[in-house]
């Protein structure tokens, strides 16, 4: 074989493990889930106009200003230490300046609907039905039918900064 042929058959063993373990990622349960995520701190720098947290190791991962509103924050600036979280695709979720800790909470139930248009989740739980806003359409909401169990993270605004199906444990499910 060619080292083309040898790269392509490489390549195609790799994402076929990956497609293999990406079921299990959608089925983890909320506590999995928060320890999937990474917390890390840095300095807010700037390039281009755009602000980034630079960590120790020299790694930036680049910040919305708008997400920072939503959160209910006020905007960094250049020079601001900060702490954030990762989810597990190393997007920036949430960031707060260095000594302030965020206060998440999970929210479990069945999935009444995603509203695609206005970017808001339904979810029935013990307390009735309850409405989330979605900080982004894609969070993940296409992996999950109507009447699925699933977990939200809500970020102290209440917007839902990520999702994953319920642990059946919680649900009372088998």
């Amino acid at each position: 074989m060619n080292k083309i042929t040898k790269l392509c058959v490489a390549l195609s063993l790799a994402l076929g493990t990956v497609g293999v373990y990406s079921g299990d990622l959608l089925s983890a349960t909320a506590e999995k889930h928060q320890s999937a995520h990474k917390q890390q701190s840095g300095v807010v720098t700037q390039k281009a106009g755009a602000l980034f947290i630079k960590t120790e190791e020299g790694t930036t991962y680049q910040l919305n200003e708008n997400q920072e509103r939503r959160h209910g924050h006020a905007p960094f600036k250049e020079g601001d230490h900060v702490t954030f979280v990762l989810d597990e695709n190393n997007t920036v979720i949430d960031a707060h300046l260095a000594g302030q800790a965020g206060a998440h909470r999970f929210v479990t139930g069945k999935l009444v609907h995603v509203g695609k248009m206005k970017g808001k989740i339904k979810l029935q739980t013990s307390q009735g039905e309850q409405v989330f806003p979605l900080l982004h359409q894609e969070t993940k909401t296409k992996a999950f039918e109507e009447g699925a169990h699933v977990t939200v993270e809500l970020n102290e605004a209440g917007t839902v900064i990520d999702l994953h199906r319920a642990d059946e444990s919680a649900t009372g499910k088998k």
